[in-house]
């Protein structure tokens, strides 16, 4: 479910595990990430800090609740979280990623680039870890760096959509520069888009506006092929004739349905 977008039954599904199993600490892991998906930090922060007591020195755990202070902007403690983790288990370069994502979130993209210059020496075959270095290069002020990085990235995973999508950020951000004193703006401007103020992050209108999109074509998606199958059982038995239009405009309203869910569903967590 939650590779699927689904984080709200996943929560729904998870709240009864938790419940009967408090001792489950994956499935609080899961939670975490769920309530994190949905926009509700503090929730994620909870879940997190539940696995966190049961597993102090878990580097999964310590992951969960670094995610959760940084989208409340409480990077201090994410920061803390974050290396924790990394000290716990130091050749797995999801936890450097998160530790540089925590510093950037805090504003602190020399310590971010210089965490990731070794996290990629260590782990150059992750290409997560080379996007998150470009966007560190980038804030630092060095274009060109950065676009070389993310192209390496490419090269690791052709298909990386991180790695694109930065690209075509980096694009953007370069349109005004003609100069040196307009690239210093334009990179302090990206790496100010990086930073989480206090107060935590903040959903766009048109993140709030995808995901009720997504919610609704779903929901109509189901209750077409609900309204299918009944349709198909009345005929079976004979109860009445099924016009064969209604058969057509029900499959292609299903069909505008689920294009409409595929193409807002959100992307899964890492």
């Amino acid at each position: 479910m939650l590779a699927r977008g689904r984080a709200r039954n996943a929560a729904h599904l998870l709240a009864p595990v938790v419940g009967r199993q408090p001792e489950n600490t994956e499935a609080w892991h899961r939670m975490a990430r769920a309530h994190l998906e949905l926009g509700d930090a503090e929730a994620g922060l909870r879940a997190a800090r539940a696995a966190w007591q049961l597993d102090p020195y878990g580097a999964e755990s310590l992951y969960w609740v670094s995610r959760a202070c940084t989208e409340l902007a409480r990077h201090p403690e994410a920061i803390d979280a974050a290396a924790n983790a990394c000290r716990q288990d130091p050749g797995n370069p999801r936890l450097h990623l998160r530790l540089a994502e925590a510093q950037l979130a805090a504003g602190l993209v020399a310590e971010a680039e210089d965490g990731l210059r070794i996290a990629v020496e260590l782990a150059g075959y992750d290409a997560d870890l080379w996007v998150a270095y470009g966007v560190a290069l980038f804030a630092a002020g060095r274009p060109l760096s950065a676009r070389e990085i993310l192209l390496r990235a490419l090269t690791i995973d052709p298909a990386h959509q991180g790695a694109r999508h930065t690209m075509a950020r980096f694009e953007l951000a370069m349109r005004p520069v003609i100069d040196a004193p307009s690239l210093a703006r334009a990179s302090d401007t990206f790496a100010e888009s990086l930073r989480i103020r206090p107060g935590g992050r903040v959903r766009q209108p048109d993140e709030v506006s995808r995901d009720a999109l997504g919610h609704a074509a779903r929901v109509t998606l189901a209750w077409c092929m609900i309204a299918l199958c009944a349709l198909g059982v009345i005929s079976a038995l004979g109860i009445v004739a099924v016009p064969v239009g209604l058969y057509l405009a029900l499959i292609c309203a299903g069909a505008a349905a689920g294009c409409g869910a595929a193409l807002t569903r959100p992307a899964p967590l890492t």
